[in-house]
């Protein structure tokens, strides 16, 4: 019976610090350690997948665990040794932080951290992947990683070094694993391939050790996979391409072709067979990228060893793309690879991955010749000698038989005489002369347009004639809300308005406290600060004790006469009247009349003025003094105004007076 299949990249895996290849620098360094004994308790191996990260751990705890030890070079048949090799978790142990990332299984490794190890002389904790270690599992582990107990070593592996705490990658010594390069894996490759006894040639090794992109084992794997074909034949560089599904580079070089000449059916023909043979349409733009790419280091770097070392491209391939990059600008060349990449994210997104693949070779045969900056360079110094030799053509506009005059903005202007002469001369010389001067004709006694304007705000003077004033008055008291328009339109008089004092004049002492309230005095003063267009504004109040004196002697007359009248004489009916009833007769008493009140017929109609009602009740809560409802009468028969002492009034009942000019209203 056979023997279990073992990959070759587990086969070969290194075994000692000589085997890893491209890690010269952390191999030294970890050789060093070991050699004088400054082991640290915690260490952290960053770097791509494949550069022997956990490789080098397993050779670091096999050089401190060996009977020998700690060596650089360990047996690999003590139990130390042994220990590491099957993977046997007694003083070594594995753990994969992707599976064992809660705080559980870091406490479960504090726990085991106390016992002392068995065989070696160290106990080594190897945590691969150790960013996928939860916050609270790493922070359980930060303690026991700063201070371990003693003979403990912790070696941490990850990929995304970005992803570990700052606290855990401060406790450790950091080394980072850089990607291997193309030239190491191929001596790796051909020294597994002649030991394997697998038939390859160096092209094929070429191709897969680019296509591993610095990870030895993504090259072991693919030749461990190529191996199967070698056994009667060579691998070539086709096996791979078709192992890979890459396109060749011949299958490029068309595609290239057609391109350049503008070939779109070319182009599809070859998209299609490809796409027959398997190969997805996405691959096929990458590898068009990938091939320009290459194309462009050929046309920009003249050293054939640093177009190999970063291209595919090997010695037969090299003179064939060196000519068909001459066919191309460098311009052009990163401009086509700006088209495909747009394209190609167009073809991730839709599910016809093949119709955006044929829209791109479309596309891209389509496009015109492509000018270079050297040439738009030399056609803009073309530009600049016209230019400045003045030896440049311009269009000039036709000439116009007809000129219209500008529209007016509010009265048309009157014609002059010259404008006739204007009107017939063509509209080039018109134009010649608006640069100079305006066409103004001498003989205008009027403007040529009437602009009107806005009107403007009267100029603030010291002093205004009493028209000028009101008419301001009027303005402020209109902007004015509320009561108090009423108040400062009807009974404030104006004395005098200027920018920065009003003095206003009041009838009465009550009329003097409302026009000082801050309340009514402050509208006033925002009404003219916004008027005047200022800040502040003075507000002085004064009593006008003239109108009282003005107003007494013509409203007081003797009102014991007009009392007996009334009570004497009834008011006389009209002659015709519907359903009229005999009005009451007045009560003939020396005894002054208490809130009588005379109830006349609902259907009389008649012009006879009836007592006045008492305001006494009415205005009490403004004066002192009472008024009594039988010293104010009308007379019937005289059409004369009735009249009442103002001195038995109160100062706002004047003041009410005062605003209907003496007269009492019902």
């Amino acid at each position: 019976m056979n023997k279990k299949y073992i990959p070759l990249y587990t086969k070969y895996r290194p075994m000692v610090f000589a085997d890893i290849t491209g890690q010269e620098s952390t191999v030294k360094a970890l050789s060093n350690a070991i050699k004088s004994g400054r082991i640290m308790h915690a260490y952290l191996f960053c770097g791509p997948r494949g550069t022997g990260k956990t490789s080098s751990a397993r050779i670091f705890a096999k050089s401190l665990n060996c009977e020998n030890g700690p060596t650089v070079t360990p047996c690999g048949k003590c139990p130390g040794c042994l220990d590491v090799i099957n993977s046997t978790p007694v003083d070594v142990i594995e753990i994969d932080a992707a599976s064992n990332r809660s705080v559980d299984d870091a406490r479960n490794i504090l726990e085991k951290v106390q016992y002392a190890p068995l065989h070696g002389k160290y106990k080594i904790y190897i945590i691969d992947e150790v960013h996928m270690l939860t916050n609270e599992a790493s922070n359980a582990l930060l303690k026991t990683l700063e201070e371990p107990p003693e003979n403990v070593v912790f070696i941490l592996a990850t990929t995304e070094s970005q992803k570990v705490l700052e606290t855990i990658v401060s406790r450790c010594q950091r080394y980072d694993f850089k990607r291997i390069t193309t030239n190491d894996i191929v001596k790796r490759l051909t020294f597994i391939a002649k030991e394997e006894k697998i038939k390859i040639n160096n092209e094929a090794l070429m191709a897969i050790a680019k296509n591993a992109a610095g990870g030895m084992r993504d090259a072991v794997a693919l030749l461990d996979q190529l191996s199967v074909l070698g056994q009667d034949e060579e691998i070539t560089v086709n096996d791979v391409n078709e192992i890979l599904g890459q396109l060749s580079y011949d299958t490029l070089f068309e595609i290239t072709e057609s391109i350049s000449e503008n070939n779109t059916e070319k182009a599809l023909k070859i998209l299609n067979d490809v796409h027959d043979r398997g190969n997805e349409p996405g691959r096929v733009l990458s590898d068009l990228i990938r091939y320009l790419r290459d194309m462009l280091i050929v046309k920009t770097c003249s050293d054939k060893e640093i177009v190999f070392s970063m291209t595919r491209i090997n010695e037969a391939f090299y003179d064939k793309i060196k000519t068909q990059s001459e066919k191309f600008d460098s311009q052009a060349i990163i401009y086509y690879i700006e088209k495909i990449t747009a394209h190609f994210a167009k073809l991730k997104e839709n599910t016809n991955k093949f119709m955006w693949a044929e829209l791109c070779l479309i596309d891209l045969t389509s496009i015109s010749k492509i000018q270079s900056l050297s040439e738009l360079a030399e056609k803009i110094a073309v530009l600049e000698e016209k230019i400045s030799s003045g030896n440049i053509s311009v269009q000039t506009p036709k000439p116009v038989n007809t000129y219209v005059p500008p529209k007016p903005i509010e009265k048309p202007a009157p014609k002059p005489q010259q404008t006739e002469e204007i009107v017939k001369e063509p509209v080039q010389t018109v134009v010649e002369q608006k640069e100079e001067t305006t066409l103004q004709p001498a003989d205008l006694k009027e403007p040529v347009q009437e602009i009107k304007k806005e009107p403007e705000k009267p100029v603030v003077q010291d002093n205004y004639d009493l028209s000028e004033m009101q008419a301001i008055w009027q303005q402020l008291t209109a902007e004015i809300k509320g009561p108090a328009k009423f108040f400062f339109s009807k009974i404030v008089k104006p004395l005098s308005i200027t920018k920065t004092k009003i003095v206003i004049s009041v009838p009465s002492e009550g009329a003097a406290q409302q026009a000082n309230d801050e309340s009514k005095k402050s509208l006033l003063q925002e009404a003219a600060c916004r008027y005047f267009d200022t800040t502040t504004i003075q507000v002085e109040v004064k009593i006008n004790k003239n109108s009282q004196e003005k107003k007494t002697p013509e409203l007081i007359k003797p009102l014991p006469e007009k009392k007996e009248e009334f009570k004497t004489q009834k008011p006389d009916l009209p002659q015709q009247t519907e359903k009229t009833e005999p009005l009451p007769k007045a009560t003939e008493t020396t005894t002054e009349p208490q809130n009588q009140e005379t109830e006349p017929t609902a259907e009389i109609k008649t012009e006879a003025k009836e007592p006045i009602q008492d305001f006494s009740s009415d205005y009490s809560d403004y004066g002192d003094e009472d008024i009594n409802s039988e010293d104010l009468y009308t007379d019937n028969d005289e059409p004369e105004e009735e009249t009442v002492d103002l001195t038995k009034l109160s100062d706002t009942a004047r003041t009410i007076m005062e605003l209907f000019d003496g007269k009492i209203t019902r």
